[in-house]
């Protein structure tokens, strides 16, 4: 049976096997794949930013991971959505693995409050496994890139006819440094990362973007430099006014892979050659900061027809798309509920009443802020039920309902079942007749599976009978089964 778990990015043998996992599934069958880093993400990880949240979570069997995902979202800005990235090697796929790990985060989705999903995709040929998967969740591509590459080092015949063709650079004058930002340079830096911001393609991509101040600057100037060299070269009028900037980046602990990041040159100071000499210097801090990167890359935007022609003046080719895709979801009220079973195959259910009707329902209910699912589900079982103590119990299936009348201020509810077996006992929580009341929770009663089927009244699942009787003859699903009803 798959398991999902959050990785502690402390225990380092764990993470360790987590990141195998997700490289593995990331870069297979890509010949040009640029995949974070080890020690980059494990050092991010090991120190949380104050602005992003970012969570590993692994899909085990036997103790072994199988699968990854990295889930992330901003903690001060762009508060509507998250991001994710589900990778899982060839070898473990069609298992449902990435489905699993998807459940795990729509509901975290859910309990953020949040309702926009985001993800990236290399995408080197079609039909790609991963853009399958995500079609068939729903995602739709927002936003296409070209990523293209340049063997290094970089031919120097071809950076002589590009300094000639460029000719001189009048009324400019470019500044590089490799490393953190000069003090003198902060201001012009942080209004040239807004303007890139702001300029930037994004096609139909929700953001909001946020201006970059010197505080925003100089925190994220640190921790970069943890792992990445920044070679930047920056283009001042003669006045002393910013006119653009170009970045590169070194991994530290990459020896193959260089990345040319944001080229940017300020509208009123187009049609001056300026990117092309931005480029230039820049490239000669490469050539004195590389040692034994073979690969520089970079991606520009389909639409983005100038700095494509410039790319491609300096020898870039084309290795494989890289997408930006967007699923919007309804605003669902995520709960964890208990199929709780007794050595005699009875299941314990709770009755709501409706003025519709009575609906006899899985205990459990709403989660609270900052729980996970099981500990959800625990502090829900001791107040309804009066159950405590069980291990972390098999996930067995996950429901999403969208309809009025579900849960108030909300699109509908999305529910995730785990089984419990128990011995039997006499249901009796922490909440009083009046607080179960209170919540719709008329009584608590322990059925037979016979005596299940026979009853012509209302389920939650709907169709929780012919559930039980399948969960019972087959056992629990390997990975959670996915109810529509």
């Amino acid at each position: 049976m798959i398991s999902l778990r959050e990785i502690d990015p402390a225990d380092l043998a764990l993470f360790d096997e987590w990141y195998d996992a997700f490289r593995a599934g990331a870069v297979a069958g890509r010949s040009a794949a640029l995949v974070i880093g080890r020690e980059a993400l494990g050092y991010s990880m090991r120190n949380p930013s104050p602005v992003k949240a970012r969570i590993a979570v692994g899909a085990f069997e036997n103790d072994r991971v199988l699968g990854a995902m990295l889930f992330e979202y901003r903690l001060t800005d762009n508060l509507d959505t998250v991001e994710v990235e589900i990778d899982v090697p060839p070898e473990h796929r069609r298992r449902g693995i990435g489905t699993a790990l998807w459940q795990w985060a729509a509901t975290r989705t859910a309990q953020l409050g949040r309702t926009i999903v985001q993800t990236e995709l290399g995408v080197p040929a079609e039909p790609w496994p991963g853009a399958i998967f995500a079609e068939r969740l729903g995602f739709v591509t927002e936003h296409v890139e070209e990523q293209l590459v340049v063997p290094l080092p970089f031919d120097e015949v071809r950076l002589e006819e590009l300094r000639e063709s460029a000719g001189r650079l009048d009324g400019y004058r470019l500044t590089s440094w490799a490393g953190v930002c000069p003090p003198e340079h902060l201001q012009a830096y942080a209004d040239l990362h807004t303007a890139m911001d702001q300029d930037v393609p994004t096609g139909g991509m929700t953001r909001e973007v946020v201006p970059w101040t010197l505080e925003k600057l100089e925190a994220n100037e640190v921790r970069l430099n943890r792992n990445y060299l920044a070679l930047v070269t920056m283009a001042h009028t003669v006045a002393g006014q910013p006119a653009g900037y170009t970045l590169m980046y070194l991994p530290r602990a990459d020896a193959e892979h260089a990345q040319q990041d944001d080229t940017l040159v300020l509208r009123e100071h187009r049609g001056h050659n300026l990117g092309t000499h931005l480029k230039l210097a820049n490239l000669d801090q490469l050539a004195h900061h590389r040692t034994t990167q073979r690969f520089l890359h970079t991606w520009t935007a389909l639409t983005n027809a100038p700095m494509r022609k410039v790319n491609t003046h300096f020898g870039f080719h084309p290795v494989e798309q890289h997408r930006e895709l967007e699923l919007r979801l309804p605003s669902l009220r995520p709960a964890a509920r208990g199929v709780i079973l007794d050595p005699d195959d009875r299941i314990l259910l709770v009755r709501f009443e409706f003025p519709d009707g009575p609906l006899w329902a899985t205990p459990g209910g709403g989660l609270e802020p900052g729980e996970t699912v099981v500990e959800g589900l625990r502090r829900e079982l001791i107040e309804e039920v009066g159950l405590e103590g069980f291990p972390d119990p098999p996930h067995l299936w996950h429901q999403e309902v969208v309809a009025e009348g579900h849960a108030t201020g909300y699109d509908g509810v999305l529910n995730d079942y785990f089984l419990i077996r128990t011995t039997a006992f006499d249901p009796a929580g922490t909440l009083s007749p009046d607080e179960l009341r209170a919540e719709n929770v008329h009584a608590l009663r322990w059925w037979t599976r016979t005596e299940l089927e026979a009853d012509p009244g209302r389920f939650a699942p709907r169709n929780l009978p012919a559930l039980l009787r399948h969960l019972l003859e087959s056992g629990p699903p390997n990975t959670p089964t996915q109810l529509t009803l």
